[in-house]
């Protein structure tokens, strides 16, 4: 079964999410900011880091009836304090502590540890968590650049930016080093999983590219 996992980066277009319309697909975060623009809705919304900002978009994916993947942080909150509700769409993610580590972080593990989805490497790497825990045996990639950049914006829309980032040095090896424990995973634990990175240039090279016309 394939599934399309949606990074936020700056290649991410209108016309791409347009095209895999109605197609199974995982996204994250601050994707909301796309949602005026396209009939396009993820099947699967992740969002596992803790940050209080991302509240109204959590509640709009909630509101839309999308099955929503969230960390555990807002579960263990009061509900009227953060304003999300009990909704039966909500599943919440059981983080484990790698999400304090960075790349070269010294006890860092160096492949995925399911069961358990593995919060290192950002929100990405959770949803190809997430797809393959449901099922999915092909992930496509999109909007996964990897393209980071210091007090500049980094992804599909100039506003998607809360001025909380992570120096950009540190959220493109962490994000690439995610994919890294994706692929030792697959080889090592010999699974039937193949990742394809559909994303239009960008610096994501360790998994085969196609074009996303001929896997849409």
């Amino acid at each position: 079964m394939r599934c399309f996992i949606i990074g936020n980066g700056k290649s991410l277009t209108v016309e791409q999410l347009d095209l895999i319309q109605g197609k199974p697909s995982i996204a994250c975060n601050r994707i909301n900011k796309v949602y005026p623009f396209t009939k396009w809705r993820p099947t699967i919304y992740v969002h596992p880091e803790a940050y209080d900002f991302s509240i109204p978009f959590i509640q709009e994916n909630i509101a839309l009836g999308i099955e929503c993947h969230l960390g555990e942080y807002y579960a263990e909150h009061p509900i009227g304090v953060l304003g999300i509700p009990d909704a039966p769409n909500i599943r919440w993610i059981k983080e484990c502590h790698h999400w304090t580590c960075n790349f070269d972080t010294p006890d860092i593990p160096d492949e995925w540890h399911l069961p358990q989805l593995c919060s290192f490497g950002g929100a990405v790497n959770m949803a190809m968590q997430v797809a393959v825990k449901k099922g999915y045996d092909e992930l496509i990639l999109l909007g996964c650049d990897l393209e980071y950049r210091d007090n500049k914006p980094s992804h599909f829309t100039e506003d998607y930016e809360h001025g909380q980032e992570q120096p950009a040095f540190l959220a493109g090896r962490n994000a690439l080093f995610g994919h890294i424990h994706a692929l030792n995973w697959i080889r090592r634990k010999k699974k039937n999983v193949r990742v394809l990175n559909a994303t239009p240039g960008g610096l994501l090279e360790i998994w085969e590219r196609v074009d996303l016309e001929d896997v849409a």
